[in-house]
């Protein structure tokens, strides 16, 4: 690893306060910084570290009566903890201007400034732009004459007239925008008239050293997976209409019907548990493990011991789950949503069966052909492992990111700049 520079990139994931997202994986802030690992935060957290560039990840938190500042176990990163407020409740409710409006006045503008100065940020990476955290940490940005930059993880829908009135403004203050989807970068260019060059086409990275399929045989033995067994998998948060479960229950339903020895295994929760739970009721081919696993380990013994992987979402980001997939040498059927239809644009070359969202028939036939076919899911297997190891590692990501973040090239060597796509892609 490189030397790190003394200066940090400030890092804001998306949200009002942190515990939007742990309170329904049933996880506090001292499990996020020990026991978190992976995603696309991570992910940038350890590919800038490679290239010399310190990442600080900064939260509001509605359990904090003084900033507290925490340091992530696996990468070293400081997260900072300031108190503030959540805007989604009482006048707010059903009013969604309103809750812009207290969005924007619920940021803790004096606490973030003063973790910033304290870690010596240079810069702000804010994750998603279509909400008013954004807009409000634009504003910050501006007046601590900080550079602004933004990473598309899915969210892409104005939420308010408000939010629609001043977003163009607040886009137009940020120095790039990582927007790893095509139809995003269309979408971007259309609305709010950004120039291709203010967009890079820069994808999340995975650790392609650490996600490596180990021996399946003895995978499947320590996780008592039968021998004979035809395993697909699918890991992360159990969000039904978000991650598509839905769709892929009841393609799984159909596709499994013809084999007997097929078996689906879910690792993971989320805020749709109860809701999941009736879901899959009384379906002896699928397996969920109802935890949030942040034991990659766990996951990779999966990922070993499986056949085939299955994402069907309706909105993704750039999803790092079946990069991690991929990286142990799995197939995967996934669907056309944002960054899911960029990594396997090229299809079958790139290790996947693409279908479109919401198809129940669709992916019932791609889970079916890949049941029935051990000699293609082993090609598109090898497949999937090349994709990874020559896009999305560690290595050629995190040289993008810094370059780009760093200000010190106008194209990321290694990576492209991006074009938009064409209407309707």
């Amino acid at each position: 690893m490189a030397t790190l520079d003394h200066r940090a990139v400030a890092i804001f994931p998306w949200g009002d306060v942190i515990e939007e997202f742990l309170d329904p994986l049933g996880l506090d802030a001292e499990d996020y910084a020990r026991r978190m690992r992976g995603g696309w935060l991570f992910g940038y957290v350890a590919a800038l570290q490679r290239h010399g560039r310190r990442a600080v990840i900064i939260h509001a938190t509605e359990r904090r009566r003084r900033p507290e500042r925490l340091v992530h176990a696996e990468t070293g990163a400081a997260i900072w903890l300031v108190p503030g407020r959540r805007s989604g409740q009482g006048a707010a409710q059903g009013r969604p201007s309103v809750r812009a409006a207290l969005q924007w006045a619920r940021t803790p503008f004096r606490g973030f400034a003063r973790a910033l100065a304290r870690e010596g940020c240079d810069s702000l990476l804010v994750q998603d732009y279509e909400h008013a955290r954004f807009d409000a940490l634009a504003a910050l940005a501006g007046a601590l004459r900080l550079p602004l930059d933004a990473t598309f993880q899915g969210g892409d829908v104005t939420l308010s007239p408000l939010e629609a009135r001043i977003r163009g403004a607040s886009l137009r203050r940020c120095r790039s925008l990582i927007v790893p989807s095509a139809r995003e970068r269309s979408r971007l260019s259309a609305r709010y008239r950004l120039a291709p060059a203010r967009m890079h086409d820069i994808p999340n990275p995975v650790d392609a050293s650490l996600w490596r399929a180990g021996p399946r045989d003895a995978a499947r033995q320590a996780l008592g997976v039968a021998p004979g067994a035809v395993l697909a998998l699918n890991h992360g948060r159990i969000g039904i209409h978000r991650k598509g479960l839905d769709v892929l229950i009841a393609a799984w339903k159909r596709a499994a019907a013809a084999h007997p020895a097929a078996r689906l295994v879910l690792l993971g929760s989320g805020q749709d548990r109860d809701a999941f739970a009736r879901l899959v009721a009384d379906l002896p081919s699928v397996d969920w493990r109802s935890t949030y696993v942040t034991d990659p380990p766990l996951i990779r013994r999966w990922l070993s011991a499986a056949d085939l992987y299955v994402t069907l979402s309706r909105t993704e980001g750039m999803p790092v789950a079946p990069l991690e997939a991929m990286a142990c040498g799995l197939p995967v059927v996934a669907s056309d949503a944002h960054g899911l239809a960029d990594i396997f644009r090229g299809g079958e070359a790139a290790g996947g069966l693409v279908v479109p969202r919401g198809s129940i028939e669709g992916a019932a036939q791609a889970l079916a052909a890949l049941l029935a076919d051990p000699a293609r899911r082993q090609r598109l297997g090898r497949a999937a492992r090349e994709a990874v190891e020559a896009r999305y590692g560690l290595e050629p990501v995190g040289r993008a990111l810094a370059a780009l973040l760093s200000g010190a090239a106008s194209r990321p060597r290694g990576l492209t700049r991006a074009a938009p796509a064409p209407a309707g892609a």
